[in-house]
């Protein structure tokens, strides 16, 4: 029986198209900016089916609202806030379907690839925990709401600051809790040894990896050749 998992592509491409996309997302024209939309939702397709329709339908929901908040409304006050705030999530999105792409991958397989790129240790960890525990926290929000129904609390508009408590102390708890077990769980694999560590999944980059890569750099391109045109 091998153990190997195969990966369509590794944590390292993906790291680096985020960090390419960073780069021109916010000063990209829409060309470049529906190509690069367009193309994270094709590779999180190819790792996530299910959760690539899932972020199609939200961003599909935030864009029809946008529309209809600018046609219907005056946009000014604290509605032009909350027009503002979708705008920004929607220009991001790209980037936010690179980072739904992320989780997918276990914690070994993040720190693996980053520790190929010579970064410290103890960034490595940090890094790839953060980036594996957003959909856990997602869950603990879930389960914190399911159980603020079963009490018959809900969330009151005017006592915000004690609704956000109920939230808050028990996401508080969680994460102390989480803290000890990830501890124990990196103690019990020597993470803190200073010696060559070695991963079942195979990291190599392959040519999916550089294709994608090559895609990156070529909105990268796209971007600059647009803004020396003007």
């Amino acid at each position: 029986m091998s153990f190997e998992k195969r990966l369509i592509l590794k944590p390292l491409t993906i790291g680096i198209l985020m960090i390419m996309y960073t780069s021109v997302l916010l000063f990209s024209e829409m060309l470049v900016y529906w190509g690069m939309l367009l193309f994270s939702f094709f590779l999180l397709f190819l790792v996530n089916p299910k959760k690539a329709f899932s972020f199609v339908l939200v961003y599909i929901f935030l864009f029809t609202g946008i529309k209809i908040l600018s046609k219907i409304f005056i946009i000014d006050g604290w509605l032009g806030s909350i027009y503002t705030m979708g705008l920004i999530v929607i220009k991001l999105f790209p980037l936010w379907s690179l980072a739904g792409i992320a989780t997918n991958f276990n914690i070994s397989e993040i720190i693996a690839s980053l520790r190929k790129t010579k970064l410290p240790n103890n960034l490595c960890v940090g890094v790839s925990i953060f980036i594996r525990f957003i959909p856990e926290y997602k869950r603990y929000l879930n389960e914190i709401k399911e159980g603020l129904k079963v009490r018959n609390i809900s969330f009151n508009i005017l006592q915000p600051i004690h609704s956000i408590e109920m939230y808050l102390v028990p996401m508080i708890y969680k994460a102390f809790e989480t803290g000890n077990v990830l501890t124990c769980a990196l103690i019990t694999k020597g993470i803190e040894f200073d010696c060559k560590k070695t991963s079942y999944a195979d990291l190599s980059l392959t040519w999916c990896d550089y294709a994608a890569m090559i895609v990156g750099v070529g909105f990268i391109g796209i971007a600059i050749w647009e803004k020396l045109q003007k």
